[in-house]
């Protein structure tokens, strides 16, 4: 946690001394926002379980391009907390596991602004996620050594978690502009994952040992202000 402070106070010092080159072109903010995470099985093994409550924070920048404001390439640096339930077959038995992720997560986004209406503009945005996983923990069952099932509760699978994730990030949402470059921002985005987020997960079906695959996905509703 140390490190991420360290990183979000560094990026602070140096988008700051951007908005004071260039109020115009740049826009600094930061952001909270509730997610709803899925794990989706990319192997028939396992199976999807429900969703799981996270959130992530951070900070966010829009680089405005051409004169008219109409268009931003936006990213910024976040801390994800994401994770979902997934069950899979072990030994006859169907178990289950409720896994969370935390991830430094970068995207990398073209947003697609209208002009003010009133006090409002509104945006659509699309691009590319890149994360990186920092902590991974686990309640799951498995079974002790006479082979009754037992819950696991609070692991840590960090070395069974792969440490770069992708994703298509798309989404929409509206600003309210305060006063100058003061604005509030609403919006709602959906991280569609597209690399395994599983590393050297097995499990045995039949005699036979199999590959854990999965991707993680989430709906967010994001919350912000633009200074």
């Amino acid at each position: 946690m140390k490190k991420v402070s360290a990183i979000l106070a560094i990026l602070v010092l140096a988008v700051t001394s951007l908005q004071a080159q260039d109020q115009k072109s740049f826009r600094f903010g930061i952001k909270v926002a509730p997610n709803f995470g899925f794990i989706k099985p990319d192997t028939k093994e396992l199976k999807s379980d429900g969703a799981k409550l996270g959130f992530t924070f951070g900070l966010m920048g829009d680089f405005v391009l051409g004169d008219n404001r109409n268009y931003a390439f936006s990213t910024g640096l976040f801390l994800n907390n994401v994770g979902g339930k997934t069950t899979y077959p072990a030994s006859g038995q169907n178990l289950s596991t409720e896994t969370r992720y935390q991830y430094i997560e970068v995207p990398i986004t073209m947003k697609l602004m209208t002009n003010e209406i009133g006090y409002m503009t509104y945006f659509g945005q699309i691009g590319f996620g890149t994360a990186f996983n920092i902590a991974a923990k686990s309640d799951y069952d498995g079974f002790d050594s006479t082979g009754k099932i037992v819950r696991y509760t609070d692991e840590d699978i960090l070395s069974n978690t792969a440490l770069f994730k992708a994703s298509l990030i798309v989404g929409g949402g509206l600003e309210y502009n305060f006063s100058g470059n003061t604005s509030a921002m609403l919006g709602i985005t959906w991280n569609n994952g597209f690399t395994n987020i599983l590393k050297d997960q097995k499990t045995t079906v039949d005699g036979q040992e199999k590959e854990l695959k999965a991707k993680q996905n989430y709906l967010e509703l994001s919350l912000g202000v633009f200074f």
